[in-house]
């Protein structure tokens, strides 16, 4: 066998070994990970990172090499190099990036001389970047570039794969309408919350949430409308919420929101904050459904322990305090 050869066989058990160690595995991080990791191990290189491009932006998955550099790094479209990508579909081969345009998209103090970039398919579009480095000049010869290209259309199927793993996950969890968490996410996070406030003796506090006179603004103005008054609120919920906030649709024109390590006067502040942003925001037809004209909502709160101790009893106390905002005339908080 001669040194081609040879090195030919290396790349093909390089290549089965990476895909036989993803080809099991949905969990699209876990994925990353394994690639990132066998990818630098094949390749004599000093860094190796996937980018991931999709509707919610860019980001860097996973890396090896790079430290803190790239945390910093704040990925966009715009940048030279995954804009090119992004365009052409094309991977870039560079032996020596100072005489490169490209030089400018490396994070800043990243010793970085010669450069390969792969681009992801998935469905005809560019949903990510291998990104492998070196600080040698011309460090990367072709069979490194007919390994990575052989490499790329693997790595596009079992990324496609976590991806639509994730799609079907995140359906299960997610209200499609509203984009909030649903019902059955906030049953398991409910129990799991409250278990841990009980276990390391934290304060937790439930919202439960109603959209005054909605059935009215549904007669009026039809379910059509009143579909995207609940997707506009439910992005409103989640642009104003804090990190330790979980957003729920509970059912019909009901929200909730699990507030961790919250007291009962914090999560009523938050409450107020809420109920004062939809007060104030505008919603098309609003002018028809009451006197004044605003949309509005009713706010009930409890607490972990100072109300309930149990979920059953925490939801039934958020949930009279609601009826009592209800009977008081609406657009308030009650805790």
């Amino acid at each position: 066998m001669d040194h081609k050869d040879s090195i030919d066989l290396k790349i093909l058990k390089a290549i089965f070994g990476i895909t036989s160690s993803v080809g099991s595995e949905l969990e699209l991080g876990k994925v990353c990970d394994l690639i990132v990791e066998k990818v630098f191990k094949v390749i004599n290189c000093n860094g190796c990172a996937i980018i991931l491009i999709g509707d919610n932006g860019v980001r860097l998955q996973s890396e090896i090499g790079f430290g803190k550099s790239i945390r910093e790094v704040e990925f966009s479209r715009e940048m030279p190099l995954i804009k090119y990508i992004l365009s052409t579909k094309n991977k870039l081969f560079i032996g020596n990036i100072e005489n490169s345009y490209f030089k400018y998209s490396i994070p800043r103090g990243k010793k970085t001389t010669s450069m390969i970039c792969i681009p992801i398919i998935v469905k005809e579009e560019v949903s990510g970047i291998i990104y492998i480095d070196s600080k040698r000049t011309n460090a990367f010869s072709s069979r490194h570039e007919y390994f990575l290209n052989i490499l790329a259309h693997e790595i596009s199927i079992a990324i496609e794969r976590a991806l639509n793993y994730e799609q079907i996950k995140r359906l299960t969890v997610i209200d499609e309408l509203t984009g909030v968490f649903n019902r059955r996410k906030f049953d398991i996070d409910l129990k799991d919350r409250l278990n841990e406030a009980i276990r390391y003796v934290k304060s937790l506090s439930l919202l439960m949430i109603d959209i005054d006179y909605f059935k009215k603004y549904n007669d009026y103005h039809g379910h059509q409308m009143g579909d995207m008054i609940l997707k506009k609120i439910g992005g409103i919920f989640i642009e104003s919420k804090r990190s330790t906030d979980r957003i729920y649709r509970y059912g019909g024109e009901e929200f909730s929101v699990i507030c961790s390590e919250t007291n009962k006067e914090n999560a009523r502040i938050f409450a107020e904050r809420l109920r004062e942003v939809i007060d104030q925001g505008e919603f098309e037809g609003e002018e028809k459904i009451r006197p004044g004209g605003n949309l509005t909502i009713s706010v009930g709160v409890s607490n972990f322990p100072f109300d309930a101790t149990k979920i059953d009893h925490l939801i039934k106390y958020a949930d009279d305090a609601l009826y009592r905002a209800k009977a008081e005339g609406r657009n308030r908080v009650v805790a």
